[in-house]
């Protein structure tokens, strides 16, 4: 009995140290996540609190999407179409499709696309999760990771864009980053888990927002090229042939299991405004072969001076609109001139402090004056390509995100880099530096934890580190008001505006505020850099532990960026669902114009921004809309005749009621008699040689009685027959996708549909026989329809995404098996190591 006692109490003893043992090793992790959820929780309290984020951008998509919706809604169906916006367009970047792959993630889906806004914590959990990965992946302290984690985390970009609504933008930088991370575990041999992390964030965050990806894997470019540097030097090459297929074949992999979204979207682009040059001939010299105008893609550039933001976040004035408050110079010369106090107020709320070169902003790009000091830190101490590379990649995002105040560089990427010419605002990429400066600050802390670095060396770093962040920031307290002169290229136009409303807004005052903002950022950013850096130096020359050191650094990250969060996201962009409910109520006209009887008609909306809204298109069928990848034409068609208000042109889309203000500014519809219908018989034709010609001829002919076809698409017209007298054609049933007309006519003639033409996925039968589509009126879909009576069909359906959807399925089926095989194959060696021992 006594020798089981003992034997029993021996056990417990080890299984008592093996478990504390485990517990201090998955504390850390443990920690990490409480900390993440609960910063998390408390930055979105209004979550829970049952309010709604209001974003702009799911304004926009709420209304461009719901003819979607409601479709499927009502038949259970889902489309690839809409004809809810600008006539018709494709719907895959809007949504409202379904891609039956997807089907296979969903579980997955659901957790790392939280798109409701009371899932809302759980894109900043995502943030502090991934950048924590990242942390790990480059040899970081467990504790030391969370610190960096939140460093990137609450870098303010990412906060601006929530309220934007800019949601998949968020989600790609974090899944992204996480790819980074797996690309740098499996460099350090941990093959396994990097590749799990690249097959597994790739296949989340790889297809969502194409530009974020494109960023993160120039990223991996420039640390791909340290490797080199690395593995070649100490002449491992069977190491480096290894790692690169591994994280090669497990890209490939992750980006494989959205062929379906890769494949539509790749012939999609090419009929876009992102495709190419305008087919009237009219882009800029400067126009790379396929892409959008140099100009239309600069326009949102980074003063280079404005990438002080990254130290002082009001070195340029905050937001294009920002509450300076009622101690403002603003707002006391306001009350001055005998404008009301409540009016002052108000207009203080949204001051135009921005004086950067963008045309607005709503927010600085801000990683904290102790992230930036520890950047200038690790650059002293930190050594080895992986340092020259984030420096590389760094300065290289500071360079792109300047875009027209660097035009030499701007152009070589426009031109020579693959799809850098598709994207706009390359402002963006600064997320390179968001991520690339904490990384290598944090990289610099690590070197000092593991004492790489002696301490008189040290010292002399921490000194010149905290002499350049802080000089500049003292350099901006004393001598801003000198060099700069804190005027706006936007300042006339601000002071018109508020002129027509009898609001004498005196840009003096504003400057002084922005001068005003300058300086007290200037002096908080001074503090938090002499701050940190007194934490450093403590622990450098062992005045302070090294648990105390992270905590502080900790608490320092989160008192530096939160408050700055705050200023451009924060309880006021929450709001109720009922005002949600009310912002899509039906509106007196909608109801009016949703009475009539057709089955489907247009209307032109002249009371809102009509290219750039999608509110009208909730309830009915818009000429305008949103989107930043219209189709090519159409934008020919807006800049040529739309934006001039050409009824001809209006009248051939079918838009059947322009939308104008009474006299009480109250919207009213007004009929258009001459709206062409959804078809009809052309008895006249004109050929014609070029797009350009094509297009001019809209305006020069009768379009309600001649058809134009350009020279690429002549041979469908070669045996054209006018139209007989009494020939009718008439629409017999609506769906976006699917449309049915019948057909009278007692000879053969041609069509015209008010439908706009998309050469990929329309395909058209005749009495259940499949017939062609051709392009007309530069824009528009034509058939040729035989004598009598008869049945046509169009139906949208884009073969790149069936075809697209069998890869998909078999790379997530892939995918699958290669992560389970990798964990069941680890936790059986590890049940025999521990049945071993």
């Amino acid at each position: 009995m006594e020798m089981w006692i003992k034997i029993v109490l021996s056990w417990s003893i080890q299984t008592y140290h093996m478990d504390k043992n485990r517990l201090f090793k998955y504390l850390p992790y443990l920690a990490a996540v409480v900390i993440f959820t609960v910063l998390a929780c408390v930055y979105c309290a209004p979550v829970f609190q049952g309010k709604e984020l209001y974003a702009g951008d799911n304004m926009h998509y709420r209304g461009a999407v719901h003819e979607a919706v409601q479709y499927h809604e009502e038949t259970g169906n889902y489309t690839w179409w809409t004809g809810s916006m600008f006539s018709g367009m494709p719907s895959y970047q809007i949504g409202g499709g379904h891609y039956k792959s997807e089907s296979l993630l969903k579980p997955l889906r659901k957790i790392f696309n939280p798109s409701h806004s009371s899932r809302l914590p759980m894109v900043f959990i995502l943030y502090f999760c991934c950048f924590y990965f990242l942390m790990r992946s480059v040899g970081v302290d467990r504790w030391l990771s969370i610190v960096g984690a939140l460093a990137i985390g609450f870098s303010s970009y990412l906060y601006i864009i929530e309220p934007a609504g800019h949601q998949t933008k968020a989600w790609t930088i974090a899944l992204m980053s996480a790819v980074v991370a797996g690309f740098l575990f499996v460099f350090r041999k941990q093959y396994k888990l990097g590749a799990c992390l690249t097959m597994f964030f790739t296949a989340m965050g790889y297809s969502k927002h194409p530009q974020m990806t494109y960023y993160m894997f120039m990223l991996i470019g420039v640390l791909f090229i340290a490797q080199l540097c690395i593995h070649i030097k100490e002449k491992r090459y069977k190491e480096l042939l290894l790692a690169f297929s591994i994280f090669a074949g497990s890209l490939l992999i992750g980006v494989g299991t959205g062929s379906a979204y890769i494949f539509a979207n790749k012939e999609y682009v090419k009929e876009t405004m992102r495709g190419g040059h305008s087919d009237l001939g009219t882009d800029n010299e400067t126009d790379a072969s396929n892409g959008l105008s140099m100009d239309y893609m600069t326009n949102w550039s980074y003063g280079i001076d404005e990438s002080l933001t990254f130290l002082i976040p009001g070195a340029k004035g905050n937001a294009s609109g920002y509450d300076v408050g009622t101690e403002s110079n603003t707002y006391r010369d306001l009350v001055s001139k005998g404008i009301p106090r409540s009016t002052a107020k108000s207009i203080s709320q949204s001051t135009p402090l921005y004086w950067g070169p963008q045309p607005m902003t709503a927010g600085p790009v801000y990683v904290g004056a102790l992230v930036c000091f520890l950047f200038v830190l690790g650059l002293i101490i930190v050594k080895g390509p992986y340092k020259w590379a984030l420096l590389v990649a760094t300065c290289f995002s500071f360079a792109l995100a300047w875009g027209n105040n660097f035009m030499w560089l701007t152009r070589i990427f426009y031109n020579w880099f693959p799809m850098y010419s598709q994207f706009r605002n390359h402002t963006q990429i600064l997320v390179v530096a968001e991520i690339t400066v904490p990384l290598l600050g944090l990289m610099g802390v690590k070197a000092i934890m593991d004492g790489t670095v002696n301490r008189e060396k040290l010292n002399r770093a921490i000194y010149t580190a905290v002499g350049i962040t802080g000089g500049i920031c003292l350099f901006m307290v004393l001598f801003g008001g000198a060099i700069y002169s804190f005027s706006s290229l936007q300042d006339a136009g601000t002071v018109a505006y508020f002129s027509k409303y009898g609001i004498p807004l005196s840009i003096d005052a504003v400057m002084a505020d922005r001068h005003a903002a300058l300086t007290a950022d200037s002096l908080r950013s001074l503090l938090f850099i002499l701050l940190s850096a007194g934490t450093i130096w403590l622990y450098a020359n062992k005045k302070l532990r090294q648990g105390w050191m992270i905590a502080l650094l900790g608490i320092l990250v989160v008192a530096d960026m939160w408050p700055v969060d705050k200023r451009f996201f924060n309880e006021s962009n929450f709001v109720s669902p009922r005002q949600l409910k009310d912002r899509f109520a039906m509106k007196p006209y909608e109801k009016a114009i949703s009475a009539d009887t057709d089955l489907s008609f247009r209307v032109i909306n002249l009371t809102e921004d009509t290219f750039n809204e999608s509110r009208t298109s909730y309830y009915l069928k818009s000429i305008g809309g949103y989107s930043a990848a219209k189709l090519r034409r159409y934008q020919d068609i807006i800049d040529e005749y739309l934006s001039e208000m050409n009824l001809d042109v209006i009248s051939m889309l079918n838009g059947k009621y322009i939308i104008t203000a009474d006299k009480e500014g109250n919207p009213t519809p007004m009929r258009n008699p001459g709206a062409l219908g959804n078809a009809w018989y052309v008895p006249s034709l004109t050929v014609v040689d070029s797009p350009a010609e094509e297009c001019r001829a809209l305006g020069n002919v009768d379009l309600s009685t001649t058809i134009v076809v350009g020279d690429d698409y002549k041979q469908y017209v070669a045996n054209f027959t006018p139209a007989a007298k009494g020939s009718r054609i008439e629409l017999t049933s609506y769906a976006p996708d699917v449309l049915t007309y019948r057909s009278d006519s007692p000879s053969d003639g041609t069509v015209v549909f008010s439908e706009i033409f998309y050469p990929y996925g329309w395909k058209a039968y005749i009495d259940g026989k499949p017939a062609d589509i051709f392009r007309a009126n530069y824009l528009l879909r034509a058939m040729n329809i035989p004598a009598g009576r008869h049945e046509i069909r169009m139906e949208f359906r884009p073969d790149s995404v069936r075809k697209g959807e069998i890869m998909a399925s078999t790379f997530i089926v892939l995918m699958y098996a290669i992560i389970l095989g990798l964990i069941a194959g680890t936790l059986i060696k590890r049940g025999r190591q521990r049945k071993s021992a």
